[in-house]
């Protein structure tokens, strides 16, 4: 079964911490619309140009690719509608072949006939010697050639062996440097805005309120693979929270956010790794409403 564009884009959307309502105030679109979409439950929805319309636009809000989002819609739909039915063609079977009664009488004449020559064929014909044939077995090699012929056997063994080592040792090095995410770009700042296709950081800053300011934490990940990276968010140097979210190669865009309250101030840090290797991490305080705002 196919999956559908609405689990895709819900799926997608929930990797991301984004909620619904933010998405349909940002591409007009009702949000009861979306939830429709989400929930594959089109009879709700206007006609299918419109369904379109509302697929590209989600589909670049999350960053995606909007023509593959509405192909995948065509062909979901395509799989609900009921196959065809195949006509069998019974197939006959061959007619069987009747031997003919004139056939017969023509083998039995023939035996008969190769029977008498045989009978009186002269017996006494002369005997011809045949050549006996040369056995390519008793042909051997002296020692001295058998020996440069092992030689050669061996050399040419060992250098296949050593290629194909030294082939696999390349391999394994290649493959270990490719499969590892690399972060290319990190930030923290007050917002996240869409540039086009893409989400972009604003706000850049290293000083936060805790007058329940939104700090966001921006990173775009290089991913040669699907796979998972961590966002850990540090109090003091210890782990105070920490969310997970997909990616896709060649490169994705993740972010998270976390709201400061008047009992978070103090020194914090923000990373991102990959199972339990940090890949980066920016520092950043939280200082009290009351004291200076030059970030």
């Amino acid at each position: 079964m196919i999956e559908s564009p609405g689990k895709f884009l819900k799926k997608e959307r929930e990797s991301r911490n984004i909620p619904l309502d933010e998405i349909s105030k940002f591409t007009k679109i009702k949000e009861q619309y979306l939830r429709s979409i989400e929930e594959d439950r089109y009879e709700f929805l206007p006609p299918a140009l419109y369904v379109k319309g509302y697929l590209n636009a989600y589909a670049r809000y999350l960053a995606l690719d909007p023509k593959a989002v509405v192909i995948q819609y065509q062909n979901y739909l395509k799989s609900l509608a009921p196959p065809e039915p195949i006509e069998l063609q019974q197939q006959t079977p061959p007619p069987k072949k009747s031997v003919r009664p004139w056939f017969l009488f023509s083998l039995i004449f023939a035996v008969i006939l190769l029977t008498k020559l045989f009978i009186t064929y002269p017996v006494h014909q002369p005997i011809e010697e045949k050549p006996k044939p040369i056995l390519l077995s008793s042909v051997s090699f002296s020692p001295a050639i058998q020996q440069e012929v092992e030689a050669e056997r061996i050399f040419s063994a060992q250098q296949n062996e050593g290629s194909e080592l030294e082939k696999s040792e390349v391999e394994d090095v290649s493959v270990q440097s490719i499969t590892d995410p690399k972060v290319l770009e990190a930030g923290i700042g007050t917002g996240i805005e869409r540039e086009g296709s893409q989400q972009v950081l604003t706000g850049k800053c290293s000083n936060f309120f805790s007058n329940n300011q939104r700090g966001y934490f921006f990173t775009r990940i290089k991913a040669p693979r699907e796979g998972k990276i961590a966002h850990i968010w540090l109090w003091e140097g210890k782990e105070y929270h920490r969310i997970e979210m997909d990616i896709k190669p060649p490169a994705w865009s993740v972010y998270s956010y976390f709201t400061f309250r008047p009992q978070h101030t103090g020194n914090w840090k923000a990373e991102v790794r990959d199972g339990d290797h940090v890949l980066n991490s920016l520092n950043f305080r939280v200082i009290p409403s009351s004291e200076d705002r030059s970030l």
